[in-house]
């Protein structure tokens, strides 16, 4: 009897030694799994880009009522023989966000210049970065080209390349789309050109402009 049960318990020791080794290695990559689920981080949602294409009409609308308007710029569009072209496509503006800063460098808008000429609230603030961050290009409204002398400066003929341009800035709205900021540039050679800015709202459905003025001029 005595030696069943030596036997009997060398039996057990080596089914628990037996469980320990196969447990062990299961609770290893127990551990493992559970620390690379905290190392890895979670997927960003991505970040929705700026639909210009939704803009295109109040865009197009806002041109007009720019080109209209009683300034230097419509009597060097509205002349029997025009002698200056619109760029095909919008300049994008950076916004500079120093907000101490009067005059930002480059071609950048302050963003103080924006929060006094158009709104400030913290959607308009996301709003008008959004707005301009994104690189791609926005061509100007077709409603734009059919009317006026639209040209693409890289695509000019040799007689073509005498005309003066003027260049619009992408239009940046406020988030009601009842205000809106573009500065324009009229080019007349290398040294030879200035700018404006202009601000309008969007009054019973139609956008006005309600304030123009000087930026630069060489």
């Amino acid at each position: 009897m005595e030696k069943k049960t030596f036997w009997h318990h060398l039996l057990n020791h080596s089914l628990y030694f037996m469980k320990v080794f196969l447990l062990v290695p299961i609770l290893f990559l127990i551990v493992a799994c559970q620390n690379t689920a905290k190392k890895t981080p979670k997927a960003k949602t991505p970040e929705k880009t700026f639909n210009y294409s939704a803009f295109e009409k109040d865009y197009a609308e806002i041109l007009e009522a720019i080109l209209t308007h009683e300034t230097y710029i419509s009597r060097l569009i509205i002349t029997e023989k025009s002698e200056t072209y619109i760029e095909n496509r919008f300049t994008k503006d950076m916004i500079h966000t120093a907000y101490n800063e009067d005059y930002p460098p480059g071609d950048a808008i302050g963003i103080r210049e924006l929060f006094d000429n158009l709104n400030y609230s913290k959607q308009d603030s996301i709003g008008f970065l959004n707005q301009t961050r994104a690189r791609d290009t926005v061509h100007i409204p077709q409603a734009i080209v059919h009317k006026y002398m639209v040209k693409d400066s890289n695509r000019l003929t040799m007689e073509e390349r005498f005309l003066t341009k003027l260049i619009f800035h992408l239009p940046i709205l406020t988030h009601d789309g009842q205000k809106a900021f573009v500065s324009v540039d009229h080019i007349c050679g290398g040294l030879c050109g200035q700018g404006w800015y202009f601000i309008l709202e969007k009054i019973k459905g139609k956008w006005k402009v309600v304030k123009y003025e000087g930026t630069w001029i060489a």
